[in-house]
């Protein structure tokens, strides 16, 4: 792309930033998706099943859970062939991509190549799981202003190792989900990773871990903001942008309270409205975390059980 062309983008796009940025959700959109909350309708259920059955026995040894099919026909609305081609490109891609030794590599006996370049990426603790939101997802904080890699492997890398880490934490809840509150205080354009990476990046949340975003909450977006987001929203595909919520008006904000659920604002950190005296991500505490706690997890819970209300 051109200059010119992401100039003509910018400008075009602007009006539909300020749409986007008004932009609130229903509250069953997201929550009637959770395999979680909501019970599968029968049909829902044929198709899982008939998913499975198109599936090697090697293949459905190979799935991460038993909700996997459910997942990637609802991504797919009922496609049976395209959910069966998209689950069986993840499982390949899993086993080549080595998920299983990313999200155990800190484990006794874990990968430490791996678990070396994950802890490198997570120094500024642009990724992290940390408290619930009020149906029990994992939230899972992503920080644009703390980019501190250009290593395209091991940006994607990181990524996967703490998805599946939010997934660990709110599967203990019974939900399949994670919300997502994606900082941007401070946030430069020269933060941004590179298009390449980027793209991958989408793609691996819509294509590879479908279904597992119940919201994406956009917070302090600063002017700069719009030339990434014209960039970036061409590759956002439409049941992605419809979860996408930007927390910059009353109303919206009221919205992403409401989700949180009034019990957990005390929990949250204050680039998102947090009103409790949340300390700050320590990348080195957060990774040597059993695999489904989210940071601050035993404080807040310790907490809890005393009636203490935040974190001091």
């Amino acid at each position: 792309m051109t200059v010119n062309e992401v100039s003509k983008c910018i400008h075009d796009d602007e009006s539909a930033l300020d749409k986007d940025a008004a932009m609130t959700i229903d509250s069953s959109i997201g929550d009637d998706l959770d395999l979680g909350v909501m019970l599968s309708t029968p049909e829902e259920v044929a198709g899982a099943e008939a998913i499975t059955k198109a599936l090697t026995q090697d293949e459905i040894t190979q799935l991460s859970d038993d909700n996997m099919p459910m997942r990637y026909y609802r991504a797919h609305e009922g496609d049976i062939e395209k959910a069966v081609d998209g689950l069986r490109a993840t499982l390949k891609w899993r086993i080549e991509f080595g998920v299983d030794a990313i999200a155990r590599c800190f484990d006794e006996g874990g990968d430490k190549e791996i678990a070396a370049i994950v802890r490198k990426e997570s120094e500024t603790c642009k990724m992290y799981a940390r408290g619930y939101d009020k149906d029990g997802r994992a939230i899972v904080y992503m920080r644009g202003a703390s980019e501190n890699s250009r290593d395209e492997t091991g940006n994607l890398i990181n990524i996967v190792h703490h998805l599946e880490k939010g997934i660990a934490c709110s599967r203990k809840n019974g939900m399949d989900m994670m919300s997502f509150i994606i900082d941007y205080e401070g946030f430069r354009l020269r933060d941004a990773p590179s298009m390449s990476v980027t793209r991958k990046i989408l793609d691996i949340l819509q294509s590879l871990y479908p279904e597992r975003m119940h919201r994406a909450y956009i917070c302090n977006p600063p002017f700069v903001f719009r030339t990434f987001w014209a960039l970036v929203k061409p590759f956002i595909d439409p049941a992605t942008k419809r979860k996408i919520m930007f927390c910059t008006s009353s109303s919206s904000k009221e919205k992403f309270m409401n989700n949180m659920g009034p019990a957990n604002i005390h929990k949250l950190e204050a680039c998102a409205g947090g009103t409790g005296n949340v300390r700050e991500c320590d990348c080195d505490e957060y990774l040597s975390l059993p695999f489904d706690v989210t940071f601050d997890e035993y404080i807040f819970s310790q907490h809890a059980h005393n009636g203490v209300g935040a974190c001091q």
